[in-house]
């Protein structure tokens, strides 16, 4: 980031014929924007109270069509939004490609706060801001333009405009906003604008850059920010996404080791008698463990990915018999909406995270990005590589605000595959089970053993551990996904 100078003082006239010329182009740039669809942008308004923040933000709507304009705010102390992770309320609100969005209070709010009151350390501070350029770095290659502006005036300079500004004729019709309202004393204050400064020195050479713009001459400001804007529309609006044919199926590994799908004994069983021991006592189990205080205070998601015709929907609904059903919930995924492809892939699954004390079931998962459409060549090999490291961040975040996160995999062989498609082909309230779809992936079999054992090797991790399941027999595969969530919760509760 280059450091920041004072403007000139602008007088009303020069500010005038400056304005027309780049609200036209602004306006211009912003259609091109909406029009290709090709890349979203989301600007970070920051900066110390008093330096016009709400200012500015008025002028952006008076400059912008507000058709595709939306104002992102957020409150780090909302109590609804503490019930979720941290990252929930911003992914919850991404707008769609050819949208803008103006975020006020950002996930960079927090961590300059902590730091500024030091309630965190150096160490710390630097975790939480790597992870956030990663972050930042996904959104970028999943369509999202982020642009950073740090609105920059000294602490002293900062307060004496915010208390003008308060007290003056017509306050209350005054832009203000608000954000750092914990902080208090000229110490505090002064820290504060030191952490801002931390972080925008801390972005690195790959990471989204920081914008300093001086804000003591209110009318050079403003310019300023509209200019970063026009330039990163004309930026957003010059990304042409190529079209390309389906990439080649990978139909090796691309990680070593043995393989663990061989190493499953899919002969394993259990009879009738003894299945319906073991599934009573653990669903009256899990019943006790999920209504326990201790949960209460965690989520747990739930992830059922396998072969096809493997029994997920069988093993599903025994879980949820065991559970209260206003406590939990299933997701089955499908193919993205036209929302959804419009957004970064994991757009979808953070806004079904749960509350603290709830569960969420999904029924294919997140893991669609290096299976499905790995294998079918919905995505490029660029995509789905990247798409280990995205689920391992997603998955460590969930974990680190409390959640649970256990995954299986039921696995069967080939024959028993074919078995169970022939009989729901003859059976008529089942038939609805067995697609086109399905006897083409049956033909595809070892492009999907290939991306499922990269799939385990690479995101199998502690915070969020793969199950295999030995599924040839059904009721074997219930219990065991029962008694394994137990000793999970067990050792987490």
């Amino acid at each position: 980031m280059k450091e920041s100078t004072e403007f000139e003082p602008m007088d009303g006239e020069t500010f005038e014929v400056r304005e027309t010329s780049l609200r036209e182009k602004l306006l211009d740039a912003q259609f091109d924007h909406a029009e290709i669809k090709t890349e979203a942008l989301l600007i970070l308004l920051n900066g110390p109270d008093g330096s016009g923040k709400g200012e500015v933000l008025i002028r952006l709507h008076e400059w912008l069509d507000s058709r595709t304009v939306s104002t992102l705010t957020y409150d780090i102390n909302d109590t609804d939004e503490s019930r979720r992770p941290g990252g929930w309320r911003y992914w919850r609100d991404l707008p769609r490609r050819g949208r803008i969005g103006i975020v006020l209070g950002s996930w960079y709010h927090e961590m300059i706060l902590l730091r500024a009151t030091g309630e965190i350390d150096r160490s710390t501070f630097l975790t939480a801001l790597e992870r956030s350029h990663r972050a930042e770095a996904m959104l970028a290659a999943e369509g999202v333009r982020v642009l950073k502006i740090w609105l920059d005036l000294s602490s002293d300079k900062a307060s004496e405009r915010f208390r003008n500004k308060r007290r003056g004729p017509g306050s209350a019709r005054q832009p203000l906003v608000v954000e750092w309202s914990e902080i208090n004393t000229k110490k505090e204050r002064k820290r504060l604008i030191e952490a801002a400064h931390e972080v925008i020195e801390s972005t690195g050479p790959g990471d989204t850059p920081w914008h300093s713009v001086p804000a003591s001459d209110p009318r050079a400001r403003d310019l300023e920010v509209g200019r970063l804007v026009l330039t990163a529309l004309q930026s957003a609006a010059a990304v042409r996404t190529k079209r390309r044919g389906k990439p080649p199926a990978v139909p090796r590994r691309i990680t070593r080791g043995p393989s663990a799908l061989a190493a499953l004994d899919l002969s394993q069983s259990i009879d009738r008698d003894t299945y319906k021991t073991r599934l009573h006592n653990a669903q009256a189990k899990l019943y006790r463990l999920t209504r326990k205080k201790a949960f209460a205070k965690r989520g747990l998601m739930l992830v059922f990915e396998g072969n096809d015709a493997a029994g997920k929907g069988g093993a599903i609904r025994r879980l949820r018999s065991a559970l209260d059903p206003m406590q939990s919930e299933v997701y089955p995924i499908a193919a993205p909406s036209d929302s959804a492809l419009a957004r970064p892939y994991l757009w979808r699954f953070w806004r079904r995270i749960p509350d603290r004390g709830r569960i969420a079931i999904f029924d294919r998962s997140w893991y669609g990005r290096v299976l499905v459409e790995r294998v079918e060549g919905f995505a490029a090999r660029a995509e789905w590589l990247r798409a280990y490291q995205e689920i391992n961040d997603f998955e460590h975040q969930l974990n680190g605000s409390g959640y649970i996160v256990q995954k299986f995999w039921l696995a069967i062989d080939q024959d028993e595959q074919l078995a169970r498609f022939e009989a729901r082909e003859q059976v008529p309230h089942k038939r609805f089970k067995i697609t086109d779809d399905d006897w083409r992936n049956r033909r595809k079999w070892p492009l999907y053993a290939a991306a499922v054992e990269d799939m385990i090797v690479r995101t199998s991790t502690a915070a969020a551990p793969w199950t295999l399941v030995e599924a040839n027999d059904k009721r074997f595969a219930r219990v065991k996904v029962i008694e394994t969530l137990i000793a999970r919760l067990e050792a987490e509760l």
